[in-house]
């Protein structure tokens, strides 16, 4: 029978045996997770898809889809729990690339600010699934420093294992354990992966090149530019679905929505209009009572949709952005414009 569900007000029709989880996934309606992946057997706990299920607050993941569930992703108990194992995945796993101010420009030669190698930024720089979630999820400002125990890198035929950006989601195994063309060759032990018997040749891998495809850490990779053509020919012919990342930070223009998911935390926030131009960017120490400000505002008949970024160093970040729109547009957002001029009048 086909499970029947309400998720965020809508009435879903979820496959039989699926996971709330899937479900949400189905019905378009995004929810964090690491360790989950489409079409795999979840081995690990992430505590980033947590959702309120009849008034109970439960991992998405773990949750059979049920006829007359009703589905809250927004709830504020649960995007709470989620913020607080993402500040445990983040304490465990390098950081201080996803709040750096150069985090869209830099070279990854030399540090600006003399943060060490190994806890800065790695390979997956600019696509790190980590850094995706993080953003979407919340938590960073607050997330310890991380602290570096160097446990080794090891280059195994063409993929490279790079343990301590090891997460222990376990997606790894999932798909070595789960895919026809791999050959269960990977195991976690104490939450890092490794080869079963010391090598992957020795465990039976099969070289389909799946664990490098969901691994959201950059823990494995393949190896240098031989290995990015070998990685290129085997997702030609994996049977892997395609990762769910976050929505591309684009979130409707709404009270409910800015109340419901933005936090009162400083940061920066992007206002867009129907064609994608962007019509303000602004610095302000409380994110959600500057957004509600500006829906009543000139600028707020022409936007639709908005992002946002925590970040404590918020002027300093709304500087990069305009300098960046400047010289890619030669002019500023013209909210940018009109605020300005207020405050011309205002000091007036």
């Amino acid at each position: 029978m086909t499970p029947v569900l309400t998720i965020d007000g809508v009435r879903v029709e979820a496959s039989p045996g699926a996971t709330v989880l899937d479900a949400c996934d189905a019905a378009g309606v995004y929810v964090p997770r690491l360790c989950a992946y489409p079409g795999l057997r979840s081995t690990g706990e992430c505590g980033l898809c947590y959702v309120s299920i009849g008034g109970e607050t439960l991992r998405a993941c773990s949750v059979a889809a049920d006829t007359g569930m009703t589905v809250d992703t927004t709830n504020a108990e649960a995007r709470s729990l989620r913020a607080a194992s993402m500040r445990v995945i983040l304490a465990g796993h390098p950081h201080v690339c996803l709040s750096c101010p150069e985090r869209d420009g830099c070279s990854r030669d030399e540090c600006t600010y003399n943060n060490p190698p190994e806890e800065r930024c790695c390979g997956e720089f600019g696509r790190c699934e980590i850094a995706k979630v993080a953003s979407y999820v919340g938590g960073l400002p607050d997330a310890p420093a991380y602290v570096h125990g160097w446990r080794g890198q090891t280059l195994d035929q063409t993929i490279l294992f790079e343990l301590d950006l090891c997460v222990g989601c376990g997606r790894c195994v999932a798909a070595c354990d789960g895919l026809d063309e791999a050959g269960s060759a990977l195991e976690l032990v104490d939450a890092v992966v490794r080869p079963k018997a010391g090598d992957l040749r020795t465990s039976g891998c099969t070289m389909c090149g799946a664990c490098v495809m969901v691994c959201p850490a950059g823990a494995l990779t393949a190896a240098g530019g031989r290995g990015d053509d070998w990685l290129a020919k085997r997702r030609e012919r994996t049977s892997l679905h395609e990762r769910v990342l976050p929505p591309e930070d684009l979130l409707p223009f709404t009270v409910r929505v800015i109340e419901a998911l933005v936090p009162a935390k400083e940061g920066v926030f992007q206002l867009y209009g129907q064609g994608g131009d962007t019509l303000l960017i602004s610095g302000v120490i409380d994110l959600r009572a500057g957004l509600l400000r500006t829906l009543e505002g000139d600028v707020a008949p022409r936007a639709c949709s908005f992002r946002f970024e925590e970040d404590a160093f918020y002027t300093q970040r709304e500087s990069e952005l305009l300098a960046r729109h400047l010289q890619k547009h030669g002019s500023m957002p013209q909210g940018d414009v009109l605020e300005g001029l207020f405050d011309e009048d205002d000091d007036l």
